[in-house]
């Protein structure tokens, strides 16, 4: 898979609308998904919270990261035909019976919102919601709890070009090839790749 197979929903086709307005809706987690975390977040993170060197890493870790399950399509290069890769990867702990994330305070507000992981920062414009052949029909799911996305199904909010919201979908693609070819190179071994991560998780 590459990035040229991201094809946009044909609702996203002249662009579309999108401003968030700060509910907190998707700093809470319920159940209903994950914030992953990739080495760039982590040490954006990890440097915005003054946190030193490898020490300053394991504490992140060890406070605010989960180790959990993820999926990945790839096909080799000349092959026929790909297959899904399950492996670990990293998301945000949360906390509190309504799921919500450490980093959000009692005003709804991001306490890290300059150094936010780079999922935050894409939201609403990933891969799962912007394709062709799901996007439109996930964008109104989230809708239902998200204020931002409803007034953007009314063509109100920040207008973002077709042009804008396929770069940010491509750049999660990316990123997540990146993290996905580095875990293979490794044995699929988490801890080789992220060698401050607490063994004990």
């Amino acid at each position: 898979m590459t990035t040229s197979e991201i094809n946009l929903s044909k609702e996203l086709e002249n662009g579309k609308e999108f401003s968030c307005k700060a509910c907190g809706a998707c700093c809470r987690g319920l159940l209903e998904g994950e914030v992953y975390l990739y080495k760039d977040d982590i040490v954006r993170l990890v440097k915005h919270l003054k946190l030193k060197g490898e020490l300053g890493l394991k504490e992140f870790a060890r406070k605010y990261v989960n180790i959990i399950g993820q999926t990945f399509y790839w096909k080799e290069p000349g092959a026929k035909r790909g297959r899904n890769y399950k492996f670990k990867t990293l998301a945000f702990k949360f906390t509190g019976d309504d799921e919500h994330c450490f980093f959000l305070d009692d005003n709804n507000l991001c306490t890290v919102h300059k150094a936010r992981p780079f999922q935050c920062r894409c939201f609403p414009w990933w891969r799962m919601m912007v394709n062709s052949s799901s996007g439109w029909k996930n964008l109104i799911d989230y809708s239902k709890k998200c204020p931002g996305l409803r007034d953007s199904l009314s063509n109100k909010g920040k207008f973002y070009s077709r042009d804008e919201i396929l770069k940010w979908a491509k750049r999660e693609y990316e990123i997540e090839k990146k993290y996905f070819l580095e875990m293979k190179k490794n044995n699929f071994d988490i801890y080789r790749v992220y060698e401050f991560l607490p063994k004990n998780e």
